[in-house]
């Protein structure tokens, strides 16, 4: 199984060359941000200090393996990333593993990325994570992670379609189908209230398993 370094090549043979992913572990010595990044940063946990430096390392690298010079990357309100001017991306870690993904926003309108580590939702979440559509069908039965699955592609599936919005989803809002012979899902926007995300309901994407976790990611490319 690969490893969350190497997950690069598999999802630009998934999607497109044009997309650019860094990712590793949460580990010491810590990378340096920008000091803009510190500075918009403030007086946080160690931990917190720790997630936000990796988290900006590969986002620099991502920036860096689609050709872009890596500069400070600054947050939103809502702490969502401020990417550079042509650029579309996401950033997100988990206890022990951080990634970022960045794509052109020529091609691409919308990313978003979410990793989680490989242990299980309690029984108790699921009827919060997965709606009853999903629970009758076990749409995550033929995967190891059970609905921790659905828990990262509705995750993914919120960080593209919040920045477009301004819009909060819910777990109920989005209904997921998998395929996990091919690593791919599509997710539908079932709550009428809320507005349609460029065009359509329905937000497409991949997962990947790693060693420690689970990736997805949801894209929304220019055209689609």
């Amino acid at each position: 199984m690969k490893t969350l370094t190497t997950l690069g090549a598999a999802i630009g043979a998934a999607l497109a060359h044009d997309i650019s992913f860094s990712g590793g572990s949460i580990c010491d010595p810590v990378p340096l941000p920008f000091p803009a990044e510190v500075e918009m940063l403030g007086n946080v946990s160690l931990r917190r200090r720790r997630e936000f430096a990796w988290g900006r390392h590969h986002a620099h690298e991502a920036l860096r393996k689609l050709g872009f010079a890596p500069v400070p990357i600054l947050s939103r309100v809502d702490r969502a990333p401020l990417w550079p001017s042509g650029v579309v991306g996401s950033i997100s870690h988990s206890s022990s593993d951080c990634g970022a993904v960045a794509g052109h926003s020529d091609n691409v309108l919308a990313l978003g990325l979410d990793i989680e580590d490989q242990e299980p939702l309690g029984a108790d979440l699921l009827p919060i994570i997965c709606t009853p559509e999903e629970v009758e069908r076990k749409e995550w039965c033929s995967s190891r992670f059970g609905p921790k699955l659905i828990f990262a592609i509705k995750e993914a599936v919120y960080k593209s379609y919040a920045p477009a919005t301004d819009e909060f989803l819910d777990f109920q809002d989005v209904s997921v189908r998998t395929n996990d012979q091919s690593g791919v899902f599509e997710a539908e926007i079932v709550n009428p209230e809320k507005p349609i995300s460029f065009g359509s309901r329905t937000i497409n994407g991949i997962y990947l398993p790693f060693v420690g976790g689970i990736l997805a990611l949801a894209v929304r490319f220019r055209g689609a």
